[in-house]
């Protein structure tokens, strides 16, 4: 598997000189504490605004030949003084592997461009092998094409492993980006993510917004280059707003699966995925 080699210094040394909102990536850019390479799907940065103090939790639940469950508890700190933060501890609990991360992320904003950093460490444990430990690094931003528009876009370096005890993860990362089209209450995006150098995640969505409900709808593809093999699939879900509760639910459905990664996880090989959250803020 070849390597992908990421520069990321100087959007590193721009956020930490910027004011502004809370970065989550949180593995995917969609939801704290949700995982999966499909969850591309909105916000490859994973930039969210934020004005309260918050504690995000989720649990994930995926099906199939083997089975696996995931947990995450997230404290996302407002912007004051400076920057904004976001502690995290997640965990992947599976049949055949388990994962443990913890990651400290900071954000920033110049205008109306919304830059961040997350910098972590993860623990792989997996039957047959033994642990490997590594550093990684996730880096994203997000603006407007022209100041008075409704596009956006958004960039982001993901999982970039910048040291690994195991040489088949070191210098590896998720690199995509998408454009969206947001109104008050619609949303309309197409992302596209080229994962751990193995195949390729294309997904449109639409996001409807009614206070205090979302509801979403994306068609994620996949392409895996090496096998020039597709896999459709579809992930819907939403969330509501009660008090300072914000609870979450998101179903994830492959009408066909892809085979063969190196990664111990292997989330596309799963029949269903149905991820639980919810957001206490104060």
């Amino acid at each position: 598997m070849s390597k992908v080699r990421v520069m990321g210094f100087a959007l590193i040394l721009l956020v930490t000189l910027c004011l502004g909102d809370v970065i989550d990536f949180a593995g995917d850019g969609r939801y704290a504490g949700a995982t999966g390479p499909w969850a591309f799907r909105v916000n490859p940065a994973g930039i969210v605004e934020n004005e309260f103090r918050q504690l995000l939790m989720a649990n994930t639940l995926r099906f199939g030949v083997n089975n696996l469950r995931s947990f995450s508890v997230a404290l996302i700190q407002p912007a004051q003084d400076t920057l904004a933060g976001v502690l995290q501890l997640s965990s992947d609990f599976g049949d055949q592997a388990q994962r443990l991360s913890f990651l400290y992320g900071m954000a920033g904003k110049v205008g109306s461009t919304a830059l961040g950093v997350n910098i972590g460490i993860e623990r792989i444990t997996s039957t047959g092998n033994p642990e490997t430990y590594s550093v990684f690094v996730d880096l994203g931003t997000r603006g407007k094409f022209v100041e008075d528009s409704y596009v956006y876009y958004s960039l982001a370096v993901k999982k970039f492993r910048v040291w690994s005890s195991d040489s088949g993860f070191s210098l590896m990362a998720d690199v995509g980006g998408g454009v969206s089209l947001e109104f008050d209450e619609m949303k309309f995006s197409f992302d596209v993510m080229y994962v751990s150098n193995e195949f390729w995640n294309f997904a449109p969505g639409t996001q409807l917004h009614l206070e205090p409900v979302s509801l979403y709808f994306t068609v994620p593809f996949f392409y895996q280059p090496s096998l020039s093999k597709g896999a459709l699939s579809m992930d819907f879900g939403g969330n509501v707003k009660i008090g300072n509760f914000d609870i979450g639910v998101s179903v994830y459905y492959p009408f066909s699966k892809l085979s063969g990664f190196d990664d111990p996880f292997k989330e596309p090989e799963y029949d269903w995925h149905i991820d639980f959250r919810l957001g206490v803020k104060w």
